[in-house]
């Protein structure tokens, strides 16, 4: 007589999906962070909408000003900002219950018995955790609904693109705690290691402002500062590509660290290899890498007869700067026409002339200092303007062309003078008070399912 045969796999895969989604629910820690990002969140919006506003009087007094008033820039990134503060202090201690408390009762041992690999099991732990991380988007649900409700202007894929970015960071941020939890044996260490990682990334961030070289490429791969570029409306493959291979990483080293069997040696080879082959997949992301401007008022984009004609440029264009990294004027060049220009000129050289300041408000020892230098097929120009009305035609005159520059039309901007006031106390009372409700629930039925 045959045996009666167990259950699928997928029935497994299921079950322990169901189990994690309703331990996370009844953990403290998911209601204690909702109620968090929901005052931080309504705080923020309420300000927003004050300082908008008071600037959108000025506009409707004075046309001209109207076009300086984005939504993205005066609403969403400000309020957005309160998820970076969640995501980045409070995410983790709830990621970290996905291993962590597995391995202090004993379960991991039991669950790697089953038939499903450690690749699957820590899947199923992130599905769960992606599942109730669109729960704590509640607050930002609201947001998009009172401020259309107040006759605020959205526009879809910037807005969109936004909860994308801090979606992709979050789920770094998950991976990392989960990582951190495989390789710890208690929450609280488990915790430090996260925090360690999220709050470095921040202060790389501040650290590497200004700086050039191997600093500045190392800055690009902070955290903070990839979220920030979906914050600007610039949807770049180079940026999506780096913070899903972060994710990744650590997703696949929480696997290789929970195989049973293994010695720390080998976990430590195959974290190397692993590091070796994610980092020649990102450069060769980022040699490929494009950018889509998503931004209503199309601030990453030059005319379209300027980006045709800089697209069919065949030769090398070299720009020789003499300015120092702290500079303003250079930042305003960076983040300004060069930005475009390396996305639209096929063949772009930057270089960067050691200019011999001392610091921060020395004199320059370079007598060119402030000037900008254009080389293209032997041809040379310079100026000391940071402008594309003065740069733009500086490099069609080294390539010998005539650019006419299209009518596009013009952003009208969104001033609107609203009170967001009211709003507060669905952030301040109603969602805290549920979230209060559901941690009580979780924690007596905890207390009750420990003791019966």
């Amino acid at each position: 007589m045959p045996l009666p045969e167990g259950p699928s796999r997928a029935r497994i895969a299921r079950y322990l999906l169901g189990q994690e989604l309703r331990s996370l629910l009844l953990s403290p820690a998911l209601w204690l962070l909702l109620a968090i990002v929901s005052i931080l969140v309504g705080y923020s919006f309420i300000q927003a909408v004050a300082l908008y506003s008071q600037a959108s009087r000025t506009a409707l007094s004075f046309p001209e000003l109207a076009a300086g008033m984005n939504p993205l820039d005066g609403i969403l990134v400000p309020t957005f900002g309160a998820y970076y503060l969640g995501e980045t202090l409070l995410l983790p201690f709830v990621a970290i219950r996905l291993i962590g408390l597995d391995k202090e009762s004993g379960a991991l041992k039991l669950l790697l018995q089953l038939p499903l690999s450690p690749l699957s099991l820590c899947a199923i732990k992130l599905a769960a955790m992606g599942l109730l991380w669109l729960l704590t988007l509640l607050p930002a649900g609201l947001v998009l609904l009172f401020w259309h409700k107040m006759g605020g202007h959205l526009h879809l894929p910037e807005t969109a693109l936004l909860f994308a970015g801090h979606g992709l960071y979050s789920l770094v941020v998950v991976t990392i705690a989960m990582f951190a939890a495989a390789i710890s044996d208690s929450l609280p260490t488990a915790a430090m290691i996260s925090l360690a990682v999220t709050l470095g990334s921040w202060v790389l961030d501040f650290a590497v402002s200004g700086q050039g070289g191997t600093m500045a490429l190392l800055g690009s791969f902070s955290l903070t500062s990839m979220l920030h570029r979906f914050e600007t409306g610039l949807l770049a493959t180079s940026h999506v590509a780096a913070l899903l291979g972060l994710a990744l990483f650590f997703f696949l080293l929480t696997t290789f660290w929970l195989r049973p069997g293994r010695t720390t040696l080998s976990r430590l080879g195959a974290s190397l290899v692993l590091v070796g082959i994610l980092a020649s997949l990102l450069a060769g992301v980022l040699q490929t890498s494009s950018a889509l401007d998503l931004s209503e008022n199309r601030r990453h984009s030059l005319n379209p007869a300027d980006s045709r004609a800089l697209r069919h440029l065949e030769g090398t264009l070299t720009m020789t700067i003499h300015l120092d990294r702290r500079d303003s004027r250079l930042l305003d060049l960076e983040h300004g026409i060069l930005a475009r220009l390396r996305r639209a000129v096929p063949h772009l050289v930057v270089r960067y002339a050691a200019t011999g300041a001392t610091g921060l408000f020395g004199a320059s020892e370079d007598p060119k200092y402030g000037l900008i230098e254009y080389t293209y097929e032997g041809r040379h120009d310079q100026s000391y303007s940071n402008s594309a009305e003065e740069i733009l035609p500086i490099i069609y005159r080294l390539a010998g062309i005539t650019v006419r520059a299209e009518p596009v039309p013009a952003y009208p901007g969104y001033p609107l003078v609203a009170d967001a006031g009211p709003t507060g106390w669905w952030f301040y009372l109603v969602i805290p008070l549920l979230c209060l409700a559901a941690g009580l629930h979780g924690m007596l039925l905890n207390f009750y399912q420990t003791h019966r």
